[in-house]
């Protein structure tokens, strides 16, 4: 089966819980710990808001064959758990666009399902319709597809919702790679909603892929006072710091916003550490700070990553220390 090419901006929310320990080793990336403690407390497996987010803790170390089988049984157990559901859907279409190409197809149907019956169970569950209509418009029709449908579903959740039906709007012309038209649908609900984190953070990752880095800047420091969820805030700090790289404006807010992601992300599993290393290093420099960058810099020096961009941007840092 031709290979799906989903663009999953969409990232389940952080479920409530009561348990509040849990929430916060997530959200800290401290995957492993938070696995250990699950496993030793037995009351875990009988929530499946723990046991969702036992899940995603697998999902964010790549272990998504040991996610699908613990999703394959809490579905069973919990059949009308439209979050866990969705997670299914998004793990299963995953693994059919990265997996073995003989179970791609069963998998990617399997997911579509999932999605359908979440929605089902749960009208107002927009992660799920954004989901599916994102599945529409991306996979091949062998594996189900549509354009058309996903096109009519976009309309349908904008007339229901027009916040959510401007999302996969704008969803739907980035996938046609007409990046323009996204944003200036997301600018026009904006009008309507300016406060609205979902459109800002989709705004700035429009304008980021249009390579327009001052204003996506100026719209992520926006939308930052406007967020209360920790990891959209650590995000946000993330992208503030290498568009200060970019643009070599806001470098002070950059300073900030990567000094705050390091210290939150500490003694984590967070596998973008050595890029905002990086990138704060590289503003240092700029800052003229160059005992913070040099140390900054033997952090990363033998970090082993495959990405072109983080060697380069490695190897020019090197460069411009041993000039100083």
């Amino acid at each position: 089966m031709k290979a799906l090419v989903l663009s999953l901006m969409l990232t389940l929310p952080l479920p409530a819980l009561a348990n509040s320990d849990y929430q916060s080793l997530f959200a800290q990336a401290r995957y492993t710990e938070l696995l250990q403690r699950m496993e030793q407390d037995p009351a875990a497996r009988r929530d499946p808001q723990l046991m969702l987010l036992m899940v995603r803790s697998l999902i964010q170390q790549q272990f998504r064959e040991e996610a699908n089988t613990l999703l394959n049984q809490l579905i069973e157990e919990f059949p009308e758990h439209s979050a866990l559901l969705t997670q299914a859907a998004l793990n299963k279409i995953a693994l059919a666009n990265s997996g073995n190409i003989f179970n791609a197809r069963k998998r990617a149907t399997d997911g579509l399902e999932l999605l359908q019956k979440a929605i089902s169970l749960d009208p107002e569950n927009y992660l799920a319709q954004q989901a599916l209509i994102n599945f529409y418009q991306v996979a091949p029709a062998t594996a189900g597809g549509s354009k058309p449908l996903a096109a009519e579903l976009a309309e349908q959740l904008f007339a229901k919702n027009p916040v959510q039906g401007t999302l996969a709007r704008a969803g739907i012309a980035v996938a046609e790679g007409r990046l323009s038209d996204a944003q200036a649908l997301l600018d026009a609900q904006l009008l309507q909603t300016p406060d609205n984190t979902e459109l800002l953070l989709r705004k700035g990752a429009v304008l980021t892929q249009q390579s327009a880095f001052l204003v996506a800047q100026q719209t992520y420091l926006q939308l930052l006072p406007l967020l209360s969820d920790p990891v959209s805030q650590q995000n946000v700090h993330f992208q503030l710091g290498r568009l200060a790289v970019f643009t070599e404006r806001y470098q002070l807010e950059g300073i900030h916003a990567l000094e705050s992601y390091l210290s939150f992300y500490d003694n984590s599993q967070q596998p973008r550490l050595p890029r905002a290393r990086l990138r704060l290093a590289q503003l240092y420099l700029a800052q003229g700070d160059i005992v913070r960058a040099k140390a900054l810099y033997q952090q990363i020096a033998r970090v082993v990553l495959d990405e072109a961009d983080f060697i380069e941007a490695r190897a020019q840092l090197a460069t411009q220390l041993e000039q100083r």
